[in-house]
């Protein structure tokens, strides 16, 4: 790996829990310095009730099938695995269900286990892949959603507009860190004693925001980073609208939301930077 010249010194503040250390390596790789500031947790939904919901399944699989993140698939699975269910769910699945992809990783996951997508969405957003069900007919469908951490958003709302009958699988929800994490990068951010902050979701984002707002200085955070001395690093599209909304205007973002991706668009964004510099 070549690394960038210029790097050496510069700082980037990380925000992400799970796989942090994973991305830490590959920023220091490239010589880069590493704080870490983890906004959310991750942490594993009730198994009793999604183990009901998976059995569920097994008899009566859905009509369409939104696989959504790599992770929540990956770990749905293995818990089926664990519980003797992951062969039925595959038959009936297989059999039973049209799969909708979200992105790549939630594809790659659903692969492995012997299954396929009839769609997956070219822009990796929860946006796409619900316009494309709502060109279905789903008058009276069963539509299960793989959720991504958080409660249904919005978007989903348009699926029973349309008439579909969903139902949620939350495999893992995202949880405050506490505050200190939060109050320590924005007085990092705001005395710019970090040139970057890679966000990997938009949920981080609004952590950062809410008590920006809560201690008044969102002014200040927002300043910095839409001045230019601090770049937001997001990891995809959906992670930078997140950015959009909380009023940071230009996010980097690679060309495809993969960690080594986002080390690599960030490190040589830096290098140029530190040229024009």
């Amino acid at each position: 790996m070549t690394t960038p010249d210029g790097l050496q010194g510069m700082t980037v503040a990380v925000t992400a829990d799970r796989r942090r250390d994973e991305q830490a390596v590959l920023l220091e790789r490239l010589g880069l310095e590493v704080l870490m500031f983890p906004l959310l947790r991750t942490e594993a939904e009730d198994t009793g009730w999604l183990r009901a919901l998976s059995e569920q399944i097994c008899r009566q699989p859905p009509d369409y099938f939104l696989a959504n993140t790599g992770y929540g698939m990956r770990t749905w699975l293995q818990l089926a695995a664990q519980w003797g269910l992951q062969e039925l769910l595959v038959q009936a699945l297989s059999q039973g269900s049209t799969i909708a992809a979200r992105g790549a990783k939630a594809l790659g996951e659903v692969r492995k286990v012997g299954l396929d997508a009839w769609y997956k969405a070219p822009g990796e957003t929860l946006d796409e892949v619900v316009a494309r069900l709502c060109q279905e007919n789903l008058q009276g469908a069963s539509v299960v959603v793989q959720l991504h951490g958080e409660a249904p958003g919005a978007v989903l709302d348009k699926l029973e507009e349309a008439g579909a009958r969903v139902a949620y699988l939350p495999v893992y929800r995202m949880t405050g860190n506490g505050t200190q994490a939060a109050a320590d990068l924005i007085s990092t951010v705001i005395g710019h004693r970090a040139q970057a902050v890679s966000f990997t979701a938009a949920p981080q984002v609004e952590v950062l925001a809410r008590e920006a707002a809560a201690q008044d200085l969102t002014a200040p955070l927002l300043d910095a980073f839409n001045s230019g001395n601090v770049v937001a690093a997001c990891i995809g599209p959906v992670c930078a609208e997140g950015a959009r909304a909380a009023g940071i205007e230009t996010p980097l973002v690679p060309e495809h939301p993969r960690l080594g991706s986002l080390t690599n668009a960030l490190a040589g964004y830096l290098a140029q930077r530190h040229l024009r510099d």
